[in-house]
């Protein structure tokens, strides 16, 4: 999160008021109890390895206020004012592992709110026969990993921000996607 971002307050029906924004500095309104309502691009690398389907997971830099040193879905973050929910989830890939993603390899996967204030886009990415080199750009991650899909609920319930490792409907609706999708 960078303090001097503009984050983009969306009406109770989804759709953006224009012109409406968060000052990031304020905090998440999640946290703070204000009535605002943000949107987050969350995107899932994920890819086949000799035949076992693989998820990326990033590891949170050291430096980070908010769960240092846990492991966090590949990229995303909250959607900045005027911004489109596809060009946040482009952006928030290549600020935090510098993977250079376009909206054609953008799959929407699910929608998923958090709470009365904020709610997510979930897109999954195919990066099968693409290069590891990822790049922290904006110095939020420290490392990333691939992990087995089979070992990924043992995976998150130890190693992933306390958020994700009590959040079993969002790896609920994952298991569904890559299921329709014949990943697993």
């Amino acid at each position: 999160m960078h303090k001097d971002e503009s984050w983009q307050i969306y009406a109770p029906n989804s759709l953006p008021i224009a012109g409406k924004g968060w000052d990031s500095a304020l905090g998440n309104p999640e946290v703070t109890g204000a009535d605002a309502i943000v949107g987050v691009a969350v995107v899932f690398l994920y890819r086949m390895n000799n035949g076992n389907l693989e998820l990326l997971w990033q590891k949170r830099a050291e430096s980070v206020d908010r769960f240092p040193g846990y492991y966090d879905i590949s990229a995303g973050g909250h959607i900045n004012l005027g911004e489109t929910i596809t060009d946040g989830a482009i952006r928030e890939t290549l600020e935090e592992i510098g993977a250079n993603i376009s909206a054609e390899d953008l799959q929407f996967a699910f929608t998923k709110s958090f709470n009365k204030n904020r709610f997510a886009w979930v897109f999954m990415v195919d990066w099968s026969g693409k290069p590891d080199d990822f790049v922290f750009n904006d110095k939020e991650v420290s490392e990333t990993k691939w992990v087995p899909y089979d070992e990924t609920e043992d995976f998150r319930k130890k190693f992933a921000k306390p958020p994700l490792q009590k959040d079993d409907l969002t790896f609920v609706n994952l298991d569904d996607w890559l299921k329709m999708h014949g990943l697993v």
